[in-house]
């Protein structure tokens, strides 16, 4: 099971929002950059970011050429969600040092292009599906798309893909910790690979996770509790291997 801090970028800086709402967001640093270097400091293997402007305009703003910068500085795999409408975004942010690319919102609204994008890029495509009273939300978490959300990755591993970020908005940025049934079943109807995300506060969630892994938990995305120092980052790296 592998631990993956997260940077989410608006407007060029590293921030952090509360359950997704833009009105709730708290920036930890100016140059993302900085981060990159401590991350590369710790041997950290995967890094996850979110472009918060992409995902709220539909594309129409972004943060792809400090992606590009932050990517190429890292010594680990990126993976960059947020604003992906088309498979020439596919492509752009594919061709910026990015290795991974998190797709949320295509399937529901333009599926034929997303079936476009599984098509070229396989593996390199993982499922994002943020989660809210057991449906699927979209286009930054603004759209209830009434869809619930295991018949929605169900679908999406039908449709070629084999990992899934799951992100519970109810806890996202609340370090209230996490709802460990929610993730287990969705692991186990699924079948898929999961990546936790939301609530994560502490080495007590980190450890009770890697419980899970034998369900189907492959990783954890950690935000706000690396950012607040409710974790240790290092010591969450740690129990990786263990």
């Amino acid at each position: 099971m592998i631990v993956i801090p997260a940077i989410d970028l608006m407007d060029g800086r590293a921030v952090r929002l509360i359950k997704g709402r833009k009105e709730n967001v708290t920036v930890y640093s100016e140059n993302p950059l900085e981060l990159i270097d401590w991350f590369n400091s710790l041997g950290v293997r995967r890094i996850h970011i979110v472009d918060l402007d992409a995902a709220f305009s539909g594309g129409e703003k972004n943060n792809r050429k400090l992606i590009s910068k932050i990517a190429e500085n890292s010594k680990s795999l990126v993976e960059v969600g947020g604003g992906v409408r088309s498979l020439l975004d596919a492509e752009e942010i594919l061709s910026c040092y990015v290795e991974r690319l998190v797709i949320g919102t295509m399937p529901i609204k333009d599926q034929k292009e997303f079936e476009r994008i599984i098509e070229r890029f396989g593996e390199k495509i993982i499922a994002g599906v943020d989660v809210e009273n057991g449906f699927v939300k979209v286009s930054g978490w603004q759209e209830d798309s009434k869809l619930e959300h295991i018949q929605f990755l169900l679908k999406m591993k039908d449709m070629g893909t084999k990992e899934t970020i799951v992100t519970d908005i109810s806890r996202d940025g609340t370090l209230a910790g996490v709802d460990m049934d929610f993730y287990k079943n969705i692991a186990m109807k699924t079948d898929m690979d999961v990546i936790v995300s939301g609530g994560i506060r502490d080495l007590d969630d980190i450890k009770a996770l890697k419980d899970l892994e034998k369900f189907g938990i492959k990783g954890i995305i950690v935000g706000k509790a690396i950012y607040e120092k409710t974790l240790d980052l290092k010591e969450a790296l740690k129990l990786q291997d263990d």
